[in-house]
C-alpha cells in the first residue's frame, strides 16, 4: 500500500489545494506559541515559587534564631537573678555571725526578694566560725502562701556525705545541679544553684565552711520555653548533664539525653545537637528527621550555667502556605495558557486565511488558470508583497508560455520545412534503374540515410549516352541545411560537368573549378567519379580525396581499389585527378560508399571499419542486394548507438544477358555447374556472347584470370575462324564447354565445310612478316595454349575438342 504524503498509509490523501489541520501553519504556530508561552510561564512560576520558598526558609530561620536567643536571654535572666541571690546569701551567712535567727531571716529575704525562687538552705559547720560550736543547717521552702522550715537533719540528710554537699565545699565556684524531685521538694522537680561560704577574709583556696544552696523550679524554666512552641516550632531545654528536661515528645522527656537522641535508629541528625550540647557551645544546622521532613536547629548555650536551648523549625510548616498558593496560583495559570490558546488560534487564523487564499489562487495557477482571481495585492504588509510576487510570477509565466508556445510553432514550422528540404534533396537522387547493352546487363542501385533532416551525402548515375553509364558519389563537409545546399550545388556542377566532359577525371577537374568560386563558407566536397561502358565492362575512375571503392568480383572476393585521388572539390581549383582505368567483370560489383559506412561506431565507440566491409558481401550480390547487405550490416553493427553521419552507399554491378534475341544458352546461372552450351552462333556479336559465358563459367569457379584470359582467346579465335568462314546459314555454331577439374573440356559444332586445324602446318615465325603466308597464326596460337585439340568429321559437322589445362596458364603466369 503507498503511503500518503504525511507518511500514514491509512491517512486519506487530502484534496488537490487543500492543507490537513495537523500540517496547517495555523496549527503551528497555535502548538509553537501555546508551548513557548507555557514553557515561559512554567519557567517563571518555578523560579518564583523557589525564589520564594528559599526566601521563607531564610525568614522562618532566622525567626528561629532570634526566638532562640530571646528565650535564652529569659532564661539567663531568671537564673541570673537566682545566681544573685544565691551570692547575696553567701556573703551574707557568714558576715551576721552564728545566730541562728539572724541566718533564717536571710533565708526568708532571700525567698522573699526573688519568686522564681521556691527553696533556700544554709549549712554551717559545727565549730568553723568563732562562737558557734554547734554549726547550723536550716532550709525553708514555698508551699503555696506559707514557708515550710526544718533542719537538714529534719529531712533525714546526713549533709557532710551527701554527693551534692561535698561537691559544693570542693568546688571553687558555684554550680547547677540536675532536676530532682524527692520528699523535701514536696515531689515537685527543682534545680538547685549551690554556693559554698568561706569566712570573711579567707584568702582563695581557703576550706568551705559550709553552704548555701537555692531552689528553682524547673516548671518555671519550662514555662520560659515552652511559650514559644507551636506554629512549625519545637522548643527543647537540655540539663546541665544534657538531659532533655523540655523535649516535644512527653516519652523523651525528663528520660533520654541529647546523646541518647542522637544515638536512636534514624536519628543519626542530631548528632551536631548532641555534640552541641557537650561542648556547651552554639551550633546551627539543617538536617531531616526520620519522615525526612526538613528542618532547622537552632542550640544556644543558657550563660554559664551549663544549661542549653534548642529550637527547631520545620520547612514544611512555613512552606505549606506557600505551596497552597503555588497550587492556585498553577490553577489560575492554565486558565490564563487556555485563554491564550483560544486568543492564538483566532489570531493566527486572522493571519493564515490571507495565505490560505494565496495558496487556493496559486494551485490555479498550476493548473494553467491563470486568470484566476488574485487578492490582497493593494496591501501593504507581508501578504501584500507575497501577492504582488504572486502576481508578478503570473505574469512572467505567461510571457514564458507565449514564447515557449512561439518557439513550438517555429519549431514545427521548421521541422516541416526540413522535412520539405528532405523531399527535395531525395528527389534530387535517382532511382534505382538498370542499363541493358545487347547481351549486358547493369544495375545501378543506392541508398542514403541522413543523420538529420537533411545531410551532405549524394549520389548520381545516369546514362551520358547509349551504352555509357556515369555515376557518382560524395559527401559533404559538415552536416545540416549548410551541408544539404552545398551538396546540390555540388550535384548540379557534377551534373553540367558530365555532359560537357566525358571522362571522370575532367568532370573533376571542371567541378573544382567551379564549387571553388565564391565558396566563402570553405566547405568541400569528396567525390568519387565514374564511367562505365556497359557492353565491355571498361571502367574509368577518378577520385576527389573519396572513400576507396569496393570492387567485388563475381567468385565473392572483395578488394578495395587503390585509387591515387585529388584534392576535394571546393578548396581550390585543381586538374590533378589521376584516371584509373579497368575492367568491371560480368558478375562483378563496384561499390561506392561515404565515411558514414567505415565510421559507423557501436555502443563501445568502435568503428564498422575497412575489415568488415571487405567481409559482408557475397558472390553473385547484385546492386541492391549490396546495398541492403551492407547497410543492414552496418545498422547490426551500431546497435541502439546514435547515427553520428550520413550513409550514403552507390553499387553497379554488371552481368550479361545470356537470354537475348538471337542466341540460346544455357547459361550458367548460379555457382555450381560445371558446364555451358551456346546454339546459333552466327555472327561475332554471338562470338562475344560465347567469350561472355565460357569467363563467367570459370571465374564463378575460381579460375586464374590467366587461364580465364587463355580460355577466351582460344574460344575467340576457333569461333571468329567458323563465324567468318565455316558458317552455313541454316546451321550455327554450337560451343559446349565443361570444366573437369582443372581442365576446361570446349567443343565446336558446325555444318561448314570440312576443315581439320590439327592437319595444318605451323607457321614459320622466322620468316618476314612480307613473305609469310597470311593465316595460320590463330590456329598456331589455340594449338600452343591447349593441352590437347582433336578433330572429327562426324555426321556432316566439324567438332573441334580443345582441352586447356587451367592451372597450366597459371603457372606461366607465376613465372612471368
Amino acid at each position: 500500500m503507498p503511503a500518503t504524503p504525511n507518511g500514514s498509509p491509512d491517512a486519506p490523501a487530502p484534496p488537490a489545494g487543500r492543507v490537513r489541520w495537523r500540517d496547517s501553519l495555523r496549527t503551528r504556530m497555535v502548538l509553537w506559541s501555546s508551548v513557548l508561552n507555557a514553557g515561559l510561564l512554567l519557567v517563571t512560576a518555578l523560579a518564583f515559587y523557589f525564589g520564594a520558598r528559599w526566601l521563607i526558609v531564610q525568614n522562618a530561620r532566622a525567626e528561629a534564631d532570634g526566638l532562640a536567643r530571646q528565650t535564652v536571654r529569659s532564661l539567663e535572666a531568671t537564673l541570673e537573678s537566682v545566681q544573685v541571690s544565691g551570692r547575696t546569701l553567701a556573703a551574707s551567712a557568714t558576715g551576721v555571725g552564728a545566730q541562728p535567727s539572724n541566718l533564717r531571716s536571710l533565708l526568708v529575704a532571700s525567698l522573699a526578694g526573688d519568686p522564681d525562687i521556691a527553696g533556700a538552705m544554709i549549712i554551717i559547720e559545727p565549730g568553723l566560725l568563732p562562737g558557734d560550736p554547734d554549726g547550723f543547717t536550716w532550709y525553708i521552702r514555698r508551699d503555696g502562701p506559707t514557708l515550710v522550715e526544718q533542719s537538714v537533719a529534719d529531712l533525714g540528710y546526713d549533709y557532710a556525705t551527701m554527693p551534692w554537699y561535698v561537691r559544693t565545699v570542693a568546688s571553687p565556684r558555684p554550680w547547677w545541679s540536675e532536676p530532682y524531685a524527692n520528699a523535701a521538694t514536696a515531689g515537685e522537680y527543682f534545680s538547685t544553684y549551690n554556693l559554698p561560704l568561706w569566712r570573711p577574709g579567707d584568702p582563695p583556696g581557703a576550706p568551705a565552711v559550709g553552704m548555701v544552696s537555692l531552689d528553682v523550679p524547673v516548671a518555671r524554666l519550662a514555662e520560659l520555653v515552652t511559650g514559644i512552641s507551636g506554629a512549625g516550632l519545637q522548643p527543647m531545654l537540655f540539663s546541665p548533664e544534657g538531659l532533655a528536661v523540655v523535649h516535644p515528645d512527653p516519652d523523651v522527656q525528663m528520660r533520654l539525653g541529647a546523646a541518647e537522641l542522637a544515638a536512636r535508629p534514624g536519628r543519626g541528625d542530631l548528632a551536631p545537637l548532641a555534640a552541641a550540647i557537650a561542648e556547651r557551645r552554639p551550633a546551627t544546622f539543617e538536617h531531616r528527621d526520620a519522615g525526612r521532613n526538613a528542618l532547622g536547629t537552632v542550640v544556644v548555650p543558657v550563660a554559664d550555667s551549663g544549661w542549653s536551648f534548642a529550637l527547631t523549625a520545620s520547612d514544611q510548616h512555613f512552606l505549606h502556605r506557600l505551596d497552597r498558593v503555588a497550587v492556585g496560583v498553577a490553577l489560575a495559570s492554565l486558565i490564563a495558557l487556555l485563554f491564550a490558546l483560544w486568543l492564538a488560534r483566532r489570531y493566527s487564523g486572522a493571519i493564515a486565511a490571507p495565505i490560505e487564499e494565496l495558496t487556493d489562487s496559486a494551485h490555479h495557477f498550476s493548473e494553467g488558470d491563470f486568470d484566476y482571481p488574485l487578492p490582497y495585492v493593494e496591501r501593504g504588509d507581508e501578504v501584500g508583497v507575497m501577492a504582488r510576487a504572486f502576481d508578478a510570477a503570473r505574469g512572467s509565466i505567461k510571457e514564458q508560455m507565449q514564447e515557449i508556445g512561439e518557439m513550438a510553432s517555429a519549431r514545427q514550422k521548421l521541422e516541416s520545412e526540413l522535412s520539405i528540404a528532405r523531399d527535395i534533396q531525395q528527389s534530387m537522387l535517382p532511382a534505382a534503374r538498370a542499363f541493358d547493352t545487347r547481351h549486358m546487363h547493369v544495375e545501378a542501385h543506392a541508398v542514403l540515410e541522413p543523420a538529420t533532416a537533411v545531410g551532405g551525402d549524394f549520389y548520381q548515375f545516369s546514362e551520358l549516352e547509349p551504352g555509357v553509364l556515369w555515376f557518382a558519389i560524395g559527401d559533404v563537409s559538415d552536416k545540416g541545411i549548410p551541408a544539404a545546399l552545398f551538396m546540390a550545388r555540388t550535384l548540379t556542377v557534377l551534373e553540367q560537368m558530365a555532359r560537357r566532359h566525358g571522362t571522370p577525371e575532367k568532370i573533376l577537374a571542371a567541378a573544382s573549378v567551379r564549387l571553388a568560386e565564391n565558396n566563402d563558407t570553405c566547405m568541400f566536397a569528396t567525390v568519387l567519379c565514374g564511367r562505365l561502358d556497359v557492353a565491355s565492362g571498361r571502367l574509368r575512375l577518378a577520385s576527389a580525396g573519396h572513400e576507396p571503392p569496393l570492387l567485388l568480383h563475381a567468385d565473392g572476393r572483395a578488394e578495395l581499389l587503390a585509387l591515387a585521388g585529388g584534392a576535394p572539390l571546393g578548396f581550390e581549383p585543381s586538374d590533378d585527378y589521376p584516371l584509373h582505368e579497368g575492367v568491371l567483370a560480368a558478375g562483378a560489383t563496384l561499390v561506392g560508399y561515404t565515411d558514414g559506412v567505415t565510421e559507423a561506431f557501436d555502443a563501445d565507440n568502435r568503428a564498422y571499419g575497412s575489415e568488415r566491409l571487405l567481409r559482408v558481401l557475397a558472390a553473385g550480390d547484385d546492386a541492391e542486394t549490396a546495398c541492403r547487405r551492407l547497410l543492414e550490416d552496418v545498422r547490426a553493427h551500431a546497435g541502439e548507438a546514435p547515427q553520428s553521419d550520413d550513409i550514403t552507399i552507390l553499387a553497379i554491378s554488371r552481368a550479361r544477358d545470356l537470354d537475348s534475341a538471337g542466341a540460346a544458352a544455357h547459361a550458367v546461372a548460379t555457382q555450381g555447374e560445371t558446364s555451358v552450351r551456346i546454339d546459333g552462333a552466327r555472327t561475332h556479336a554471338d562470338v562475344l556472347r560465347m567469350t561472355d559465358a565460357v569467363d563467367a563459367l570459370l571465374a564463378r569457379h575460381g579460375a586464374s584470370a590467366a587461364a580465364i584470359h587463355d580460355a577466351r582467346l582460344v574460344v575467340e579465335e576457333v569461333a571468329c575462324n567458323v563465324v567468318e568462314h565455316a558458317i552455313a546459314p541454316d546451321a550455327p555454331l554450337q560451343l559446349q564447354a565443361h570444366l573437369d577439374g582443372d581442365r576446361l573440356r570446349l567443343e565446336f559444332r558446325d555444318r561448314g565445310a570440312p576443315f581439320d586445324p590439327t592437319a595444318r602446318d605451323a607457321p614459320d615465325l622466322d620468316l618476314d612478316i612480307a613473305v609469310r603466308g597470311i593465316g595460320g597464326l590463330g590456329v598456331f596460337l589455340v594449338r600452343e595454349l591447349a593441352d590437347a585439340v582433336d578433330y572429327q568429321r562426324i555426321d556432316g559437322c566439324n567438332v573441334l575438342r580443345i582441352t586447356l589445362r587451367l592451372d597450366a596458364a597459371h603457372d606461366m603466369e607465376s613465372q612471368a
